[in-house]
């Protein structure tokens, strides 16, 4: 067959096999098959000698490094130093404080060493950050600060160069006029949080169980505590798959009062209320503790956590508040468990 035909039937193969490509893409249904989700990580460890439980910082860098060195679970240079420990941080490092990026980076950080040397650092999913990946903290006007949301954003960014000199409490009226009802800035803000840092959070524990005491951001009602924790972060992590793939589905417990990331009971109700309740759910979980933060209440701000004789421990103990809080974070080692105070330098004054 001469050559100028066979190059014609070869042209007219390739454009046949594009037309066939371009029609499978535009032309098949919806819903196809999203890419496989990554697995959650694990949520169960046994034989675990120490851990220590941090609570929300709310973008409270300084004190988040001085606990971490004035326990010795870092070195001086902010590397790993704990050896076989677990530390768990209770999620919220999300809105509030200006620097929850710099908090965030450490904490991916010390995950890596972390794992290399026998120890484990768990951050849980809070419900600010769930309100960052949605796009929902800017609905609030003290939760994402002008810092906060200039961290997340690239340099070249016009809405970051617009917002350098909106820092400072002096300087909140101004942000907040710039941020209300520009959804465009928000946008774009979410877009590249969720880029960077949304989906890597999305794949964070919500329910964690260490030996025989369980941790959870919010909390866990006597139904929830019945299903695995595996379950419950499988579930969770799937449903924001879906959520960054635009796919429709509805939340199974996200937005609910009594999910996990928002349920307060166990912090806020009277002990005599929740006795008994308490008891169920500590038998669904198998453990002798429940450990929750989210809630900054008037005894937890103060020091005193501990509820029904240590079967509920509440450590949101305000870490972020400049003045009110009370810097302490739990320590497990064996049966015992102490609320060890982490002392800040005479006169620093928290931005």
């Amino acid at each position: 067959m001469p050559r100028k035909f066979l190059c014609r039937g070869r042209r007219r193969d390739r454009f046949f096999a594009v037309v066939a490509f371009l029609f499978l893409i535009v032309l098949l249904p919806p819903g196809r098959p999203a890419a496989a989700a990554v697995p959650p990580a694990p949520c169960v460890f046994t034989g675990v000698e120490k851990i220590v439980a941090i609570g929300d910082l709310h973008g409270a860098y300084d004190p988040f490094v001085r606990i971490l060195t004035d326990l010795n679970i870092v070195d001086d240079r902010l590397h790993w130093a704990a050896g076989k420990t677990h530390v768990v941080q209770m999620g919220d490092v999300m809105d509030r404080g200006p620097d929850a990026r710099r908090i965030l980076d450490l904490i991916r950080r010390l995950e890596g060493e972390a794992r290399e040397a026998g120890g484990a650092f768990h951050m849980l999913l809070g419900n600010h950050e769930e309100m960052n990946i949605l796009g929902l903290s800017f609905d609030i006007k003290e939760y994402v600060t002008a810092e906060q949301f200039r961290s997340f954003l690239p340099v070249w960014s016009r809405y970051r160069k617009q917002t350098e000199t909106l820092t400072g409490l002096e300087n909140v009226p101004a942000w907040e006029r710039f941020i209300e009802g520009n959804f465009q800035a928000r946008n774009t803000y979410t877009r590249y949080f969720n880029d960077n840092y949304g989906r890597w959070l999305a794949r964070r524990p919500i329910v964690l169980k260490i030996d025989d005491i369980v941790f959870v951001h919010g909390g866990l009602t006597e139904p929830l505590s019945a299903l695995p924790c595996e379950l419950i972060n499988a579930e969770t992590a799937r449903e924001f798959e879906r959520y960054f793939a635009r796919e429709k589905f509805e939340w199974v417990w996200m937005y609910r009062t009594d999910g996990p990331l928002w349920y307060r009971d166990l912090a806020i109700k009277d002990e005599g209320t929740i006795r008994e309740e308490t008891d169920r759910i500590l038998a669904n979980l198998g453990a002798r503790a429940i450990v929750i933060g989210h809630s900054p209440t008037t005894a937890a701000l103060s020091g005193s956590v501990s509820r029904l004789g240590g079967k509920i421990w509440v450590i949101d103990t305000g870490l972020w508040i400049n003045d009110g809080g009370h810097e302490a974070v739990l320590v497990i080692t064996g049966d015992r468990m102490e609320m060890v105070p982490v002392l800040r330098p005479a006169g620093e004054v928290r931005q």
